[in-house]
């Protein structure tokens, strides 16, 4: 029976089309049908033993699976869609967890816009807080009248929990006109940079404490042929968290990077082309083929040894511990240089698309994301704090350290929330142009001529 399971799910994704999320969603239900739905599984079709007790049995169905879409993924042992599955089963034993997922957020950002624009949305979807999430509230530029989403105030009581447990300045960035479209399950740091103790300790390093550190350092590894920088520019969007979430907000402070995103500077103010000027400076200490490399690839890196530390949000924890490395052993995690007080962030919110076909379901799942249990399980697997500040943080000097920092602020917005997802990719990708022709131009044309889409 197992190996039948096997060939439906395989023969039905080839069938479709595997970059398809109906096809995932599918094949999943093809296997689930074939294996009866009688075992657990922390990805893919997620079951459980409908024998077990739990709350709220009235509510569940026993039929339509709940199709999630995310680009989280299983790294390791760490498994968070997994540990989320498991703690909604203890309440919901019956429900069916279709867990639809793409490796990196571009693709899945961009398969999610196809569906969404068919409208055949998932259930529930993952979205960065902020713009990310609210371009599907704000379809038409302007207000909410041709929303995708669905309000959760009026289908999900927990909501004024929520609101009471979450930073007010999370809680805000996820809601229109008083109404709150998403559950923000964790929040991450992206001013964050990880390096390796063992190259650190072999080269007499320490860990930076300015910009021009890091320069220092690098000629410490000359002729060594181990990089100071590891860089997976693949996907754009981590040299914009390199060169403007860290670097800008290191040299010139959170407001001005605050302001600057939200369209209340000159497009090209000399703040700006000295930090541009900076960025490149700093890509001359990375890997040269890093055009070619995922930020996955890059932390390879690191743990392999051929470069000292690599620029990345907190979530590159949990991927060193999957390749074996011990935090505090053999890596380590630290602010990025000159930005210690500044807690730069993002969060994975899960709304309910208004066209959702298991409506019912992803109401459940969302108030299981929402639970204080639900966050506990799913962050301790995703290495990020819970959104809700009555969750407390793993007792790790690192974690509480965040978790503090979160309590005082300041608080700035990801890219991600900031700007429309069109400045994204239009700047994403001359940040590529800019860093393969060493050229400011193409980022400076870009930021003229799309300015205004901030205002």
């Amino acid at each position: 029976m197992a190996s039948l399971t096997a060939s439906l799910r395989t023969s039905l994704v080839r069938l479709l089309g595997a970059s398809s999320l109906s096809s995932l969603a599918a094949a999943a239900l093809v296997a689930c049908v074939a294996a009866g739905c009688g075992s657990t599984a922390g990805g893919g079709v997620a079951t459980t033993d409908a024998g077990r007790p739990g709350p709220g049995l009235a509510e569940q169905s026993t039929a339509a699976p709940i199709e999630l879409f995310s680009w989280w993924a299983r790294i390791g042992e760490s498994d968070a869609l997994g540990a989320l599955t498991r703690e909604h089963q203890r309440h919901y034993p019956n429900d069916v967890i279709i867990n639809a997922t793409a490796e990196l957020s571009g693709l899945a950002r961009s398969t999610l816009r196809t569906r969404m624009q068919r409208n055949e949305p998932p259930d529930t979807f993952q979205a960065n807080v902020g713009k990310d999430l609210m371009q599907w509230v704000l379809v038409n530029g302007l207000d909410d009248r041709e929303t995708k989403l669905s309000p959760l105030d009026d289908v999900i009581d927990d909501v004024a929990t929520w609101r009471r447990t979450m930073p007010k300045v999370l809680i805000d960035e996820v809601s229109y006109d008083g109404k709150l479209y998403a559950v923000p399950s964790n929040i991450h740091r992206l001013n964050t940079l990880f390096y390796n103790k063992k190259i650190f300790e072999t080269y007499g390093l320490t860990e930076p404490k300015t910009i021009d550190d890091l320069k220092s350092m690098a000629k410490k590894l000359d002729g060594t042929g181990v990089r100071l920088i590891a860089v997976g520019s693949r996907e754009p969007w981590t040299l914009a968290l390199i060169a403007f979430e860290c670097m800008l907000v290191a040299r010139e402070g959170p407001e001005f990077y605050d302001n600057y995103f939200r369209g209340n500077v000159r497009a090209d103010d000399p703040r700006i082309l000295a930090d541009l000027n900076a960025m490149l400076d700093l890509l001359s200490l990375a890997n040269d083929d890093h055009a070619q490399l995922s930020w996955l690839q890059a932390l390879e890196l690191v743990v392999r040894g051929k470069a000292a530390l690599t620029i990345m949000g907190d979530w590159a924890r949990v991927s060193f511990n999957a390749r074996g490395m011990k935090y505090g052993q053999d890596y380590a995690e630290m602010p990025f240089p000159q930005s210690e007080d500044t807690f730069v962030y993002t969060s994975d919110t899960f709304p309910l698309p208004i066209q959702a076909k298991n409506r019912a379901g992803a109401i459940r799942l969302l108030k299981s994301m929402g639970s204080a249990e639900g966050q506990r399980v799913m962050n301790a697997a995703k290495g990020a704090l819970s959104a809700r500040t009555d969750v407390a943080p793993e007792n790790d000097p690192m974690f509480m350290s965040k978790h503090a920092l979160l309590q005082r602020g300041p608080l700035v917005l990801a890219l991600s929330g900031l700007v429309p997802p069109r400045f994204a990719s239009d700047l994403g990708g001359a940040l590529s142009e800019m860093s393969e022709q060493r050229d400011l131009e193409p980022v400076v044309q870009t930021l003229r001529s799309r300015y205004a889409l901030l205002k």
